[in-house]
């Protein structure tokens, strides 16, 4: 009796820790991978120069917040800055902000006889004596966009976004061509 235990317990051992191992054999269909050479459009951008426009450290002396649900909007130089983390980051204010002045650099638009000013991605339209910023017309020609502009592929054809609205290069300048939906 004790020899079949041990001869139970050898044979279990080997069977184990024996190096034999049985695989199963299982046919994969052949794959033929085909590399296609494609080249893709990349906008190449300075880094530098895209944060410096876009943060500021601190504010120009005598700049003033404007208060627009809850959220402090600091506009310079035509551009509107709200505090994050210790800087002061590019925003664009929403539909429905107001200001009683344009910026500096805000041009006049006619578009289908209605009649806006443009300044750095913004639409401004004139209410009683104030101006609130509303979406980009569908069909407005502005002469350059904001270094913000993104270049993005839209089916096939090479447009920029810039606050929710789509730009094609025209001969004139960029042409808003469509709205993002929010």
């Amino acid at each position: 009796m004790k020899n079949l235990k041990y001869g139970i317990v050898i044979f279990l051992v080997a069977f184990l820790f024996s190096g034999y191992q049985a695989e199963a054999q299982v046919r994969r269909p052949v794959v033929k991978t085909v590399r296609v050479s494609k080249k893709t459009k990349r906008k190449v951008r300075r880094h530098n120069r895209r944060v410096r426009r876009r943060t500021l450290r601190r504010l120009p002396s005598g700049s003033r917040a404007v208060i627009f649900r809850n959220v402090s909007y600091y506009p310079v130089r035509g551009m509107f800055f709200v505090a994050r983390r210790g800087a002061y980051v590019r925003a664009f204010p929403p539909r429905g902000f107001r200001l009683r002045v344009l910026p500096v650099s805000a041009v006049a638009l006619h578009v289908r006889g209605t009649r806006y000013a443009y300044a750095d991605g913004i639409y401004y339209q004139q209410i009683q004596d104030e101006y609130e910023i509303v979406d980009p017309p569908v069909g407005a020609v502005v002469k350059e966009l904001p270094e913000d502009a993104e270049e993005i592929d839209f089916d096939g054809v090479s447009v920029y976004e810039l606050n929710n609205a789509l730009y094609e290069a025209v001969e004139d300048g960029y042409e808003v061509i469509d709205l993002l939906e929010d």
